[in-house]
């Protein structure tokens, strides 16, 4: 591979079992029950969208940045202080840096909070560039996010890898023919989930160290 398109949440960082309880936690601060399927609702979601959501089908009487506004308070600190890297996340960078792939981030969370765990983790060197799917008007279900990405990259659909924790997103990236490295944690997204990967990315694994060359 010459060129990367990493996700971030899950990805790159551990950042998973903290936006598990935020939008529960939002909803009961507001007053409004929690639906049991609230977590497989949001998780394909920007923020953005998942406002909206929570303004649409819940009922939330506020506007759509008051939502995004409000959670993302819940969750600066943990990106500012507390969120790690996933297992050897740090060495791999390093390690594909060294051999000159040109690596971008594309994640569906919000750049006024993700910037500072890439700063204090020391990785953001290591990325061409950031983008998000709000900023971008793109997502990651049909694809086109990916592509996108691969052209700002200069890279080509032979040479370029996703790598991706969330089915939907391992989907989205096959659908349009990429290669995808599937990155498995079985407590966080469930072992349904899991299987779903293992069945559709090329390669799956659970620690960096699993693919150091």
């Amino acid at each position: 591979m010459k060129y990367i398109i990493f996700d971030l949440d899950g990805t790159l960082i551990d950042s998973m079992p903290i936006w598990r309880g935020t939008g529960s936690s939002f909803l009961e601060r507001h007053g409004f029950s929690v639906p049991e399927n609230l977590i497989d609702v949001v998780k394909s979601q920007t923020l953005y969208q998942t406002a909206e959501y929570f303004r649409e089908t819940l009922g939330v009487p506020m506007e759509p940045q008051e939502i995004v506004d409000e959670i993302i308070s819940y969750v600066e600190y943990a990106y500012d202080h507390t969120i790690p890297l996933r297992p050897f996340a740090g060495e791999y960078l390093a390690a594909m840096a060294e051999k000159g792939v040109k690596m971008c981030i594309l994640t569906a969370s919000e750049a006024s909070y993700i910037q500072s765990a890439l700063d204090r983790l020391g990785i953001r060197k290591y990325f061409d560039f950031i983008l998000t799917c709000t900023e971008l008007g793109e997502f990651k279900e049909d694809g086109k996010a990916y592509l996108t990405a691969m052209k700002k990259l200069g890279g080509t659909m032979e040479e370029t890898v996703v790598f991706e924790d969330a089915f939907y997103a391992v989907k989205g990236a096959k659908s349009v023919g990429f290669k995808v490295y599937g990155v498995l944690d079985d407590t966080v997204r469930g072992h349904q989930d899991t299987h779903k990967i293992k069945a559709l990315a090329d390669v799956c694994f659970h620690s960096y160290e699993e693919i150091m060359e």
